[in-house]
């Protein structure tokens, strides 16, 4: 399959220098070196910090509702409940 695309990279001095150390090492070209390490690379996207928040309020009311139902209270196990089920609403 025939490479005709062509991306530009920019390193400082010492990342190039780790860059050839690692070239040097593994004995191939650059080019097979860096399609290789961008491939397989997992990307980690980043996480909306509002839905962090909310998930973290859902959390905090699920231990609410546990230590709830270990006292047996059933309005308070509702009134949790009926808290994430509105916060869920508010989410989609």
């Amino acid at each position: 399959m025939p490479k005709d695309i062509r991306k530009t990279l920019r390193f400082s001095q010492s990342e190039f220098e780790l860059i050839q150390q690692q070239l040097e090492k593994s004995n191939i070209t650059f080019s097979d070196f860096a399609r290789s390490a961008i491939l397989k690379k997992k990307i980690k996207l980043p996480i909306e910090k509002k839905l962090l928040y909310e998930l973290n309020k859902i959390g905090n009311n699920l231990n609410q509702i546990a230590r709830s139902v270990n006292t047996d209270n059933k309005v308070q196990i509702l009134s949790k409940l009926v808290d994430i089920e509105n916060l869920l609403k508010d989410l989609k």
